[in-house]
């Protein structure tokens, strides 16, 4: 019982989106305690935060977003550079954006990105999961400026990455839109 209440305690922030406020709204939570922390596989970390992207891009009446594998792995290089090297930003160390590094993959056209690190205590042995990437999507759609891009009516395409290092309790997420 002890044990549950802890869950739940922890849990909450994500079980419960909030309203959103003034001028837009963000959707109903997708996870619960029984599929919160599960270990998920890339694909299907990146097909559930997709869902949550059109989720509330639905709700504030704009068009869903469609996965666009290059925009996809830029963002999964991108969260693992940031790892590899021990930093966060949009700009690399050597001075790229994310319009030069969707290029380095062969995209064209400009990219909005967002980008999210878990780190410390609540990081620690981390799982990729779906509790982790709703609670993502509720502090994105939280900040005005990643809100932004989240609700850009231009964008038609997204991609997603993200990445653990439980030993040192880092997670790594990056949202990029075209």
């Amino acid at each position: 019982m002890v044990l549950m209440l802890l869950f739940f305690t922890k849990d909450a922030f994500y079980f419960n989106n909030g309203a959103g406020g003034a001028g837009w709204q963000i959707g109903t939570p997708q996870v619960n305690l029984w599929n919160a922390h599960g270990s998920r596989s890339l694909p299907e970390m990146r097909s559930f935060a997709l869902a949550l992207v059109n989720r509330d891009r639905q709700l504030n009446g704009l068009s869903s977003l469609v996965e666009e594998p290059l925009l996809s792995r830029s963002a999964q290089l991108h969260a693992e550079d940031m790892m590899k090297h021990n930093y966060y930003a949009h700009i690399t160390p050597e001075g790229k954006n994310p319009t030069d590094r969707f290029a380095a993959v062969g995209g064209q056209g400009g990219v909005g990105e967002n980008i999210m690190l878990l780190s410390g205590s609540m990081g620690t042995g981390a799982t990729l999961n779906l509790g982790i990437i709703e609670s993502f999507q509720k502090s994105w759609m939280y900040s005005n400026g990643h809100r932004v891009n989240l609700l850009t009516p231009q964008y038609t395409r997204f991609g997603y990455g993200i990445i653990s290092d439980p030993v040192q309790g880092k997670v790594y997420a990056v949202q990029n839109f075209q």
